[in-house]
């Protein structure tokens, strides 16, 4: 099969879609599969996931003129630097861009189209419900290409995301669209109009972060652990103000924060005010697998107190690590951890999160058999050898290349969220 995969531009530097298309690329390329990447909007030369994609031997191309990119690149920081400076500003900024957002990637729509007809692929695999992304559904279908939409977090969402609205008017061009988990895929099915059907597709973590033994801490040091990027809902705030809650009846609680975001120097002013500013540290952003590694390895938990979700890559990477994870009951993430392997609270309670801190700060025994749950969950559901089956199979299924049982990982297990058949929405 020849697949390409499609995104409007890379978002980084920390992009859960970003490392989804990544790494979907990279093991497709791994599996001997024909896979290219398509971007609306190169980005620059120095970016990680560019980068990897370069390592991993997958081709990029890109649609828009150098003029464009380096016109859009300029207006992406101009807006950036407004984020982090008035974080009010974001849903202003993007009524009055997203107009101009469209005009500019639809512009490109022929030319989009004529690399369709060129490249002539079996399958147009899309992410991220963008205007960039819109153009590049219409035109693989005016090109006569499949095209599967996969939903990473929860349509409609986060709050003040008026474009969605339009988005969705391109879906039922799609041969499919598919979500991330079994709850995520309600939820599509919901909010969206009719479709043709709708499947399920995990993400999944690279190899690299497979396979290591984690580092054995000393009991009366618990550090747990937060990666992501720090904007309001992914809930860093709520995490400062638990941890100074449970440090209260646990003097030897610690926090490692990774990532970057508009929140990143209030977080800084809340743990001072709190007191608690000697019981976290920073690590930046890691932009290699093996950074992450060495950032998962250095914690005895996980915490996402995010107050919207689909199924975030960091707790991926932390139950391919042992770890155990607390995490907001919200988007997939229930999927994820089922019963077992994980402490699941409320989103926004910041006494329920310092609770599930404090029990897994006391009981060692809990923290191990969380943990060890977290990675048979990740190898059931989210690891190469179950995940890229299932990819597999749905390619071949929508482009009519596939065949009978492909969606079994070499020793016939069957990916648990696999669908026989795609659910047609009603």
């Amino acid at each position: 099969m020849k697949i390409i995969l499609c995104k409007s531009h890379f978002d980084g530097p920390i992009s859960g879609a970003d490392e989804t298309l990544v790494t979907y690329a990279a093991h497709l390329r791994k599996a001997g599969q024909s896979v290219s990447v398509l971007l609306m909007y190169l980005h620059a030369e120095e970016d990680q996931y560019y980068q990897r994609l370069l390592e991993a031997d997958v081709p990029v191309s890109w649609i828009a003129s150098n003029l464009t990119q380096n016109s859009f690149g300029a207006g992406r920081k101009l807006a950036t630097r407004m984020f982090y400076t008035f974080p009010a500003s974001k849903s202003f900024v993007r009524r009055k861009t997203q107009p101009m957002l469209t005009a500019i990637a639809e512009r490109y729509s022929g030319a989009c189209r004529r690399f369709f007809e060129t490249q002539q692929p079996d399958l147009v695999h899309v992410m991220t419900p963008n205007a960039g992304a819109a153009v590049m559904i219409r035109a693989a279908h005016d090109a006569g290409v499949p095209v599967i939409y996969q939903e990473l977090g929860i349509p409609f969402n986060p709050p003040g995301f008026d474009y969605y609205h339009q988005f969705a008017s391109v879906l039922p061009l799609c041969s499919e669209i598919a979500a991330l988990s079994p709850l995520l895929m309600n939820h599509c099915r919901e909010e969206l109009p009719p479709q043709k059907g709708l499947s399920v597709l995990p993400i999944m973590s690279q190899e690299l972060a497979n396979g290591h033994n984690p580092e054995h801490h000393r009991d009366e040091k618990i550090t747990f652990g937060f990666a992501a990027r720090m904007e309001e809902l992914k809930g860093p705030m709520v995490l400062m103000d638990a941890l100074a809650i449970a440090c209260r009846d646990n003097d030897h609680i610690y926090l490692n924060l990774a990532g970057d975001g508009s929140q990143r120097q209030k977080i800084a002013a809340r743990a001072k005010a709190l007191n608690v500013a000697g019981r976290y540290r920073y690590h930046g952003v890691y932009t290699h697998p093996e950074e992450r590694r060495s950032f998962m390895e250095r914690i005895d938990a996980f915490v996402m107190p995010s107050f919207t979700e689909g199924t975030p890559n960091s707790i991926v990477e932390a139950m391919a690590h042992r770890k155990p994870i607390i995490a907001s009951q919200v988007g997939g993430v229930p999927d994820m951890l089922g019963d077992e392997a994980g402490l699941l609270v409320p989103p926004g309670d910041a006494d329920a999160l310092a609770e599930a801190m404090l029990r897994l700060a006391a009981d060692s025994d809990l923290r191990h058999r969380l943990g060890r749950a977290a990675h048979e969950r990740y190898q059931k559901f989210f690891s190469p050898s179950v995940v890229l089956p299932l990819l597999l199979h749905t390619y071949g299924r929508l482009s009519g290349n596939g065949h009978d049982g492909a969606n079994s990982s070499g020793n016939g297990h069957v990916h648990p969220w696999a669908l026989a058949e795609p659910q047609k929405v009603e």
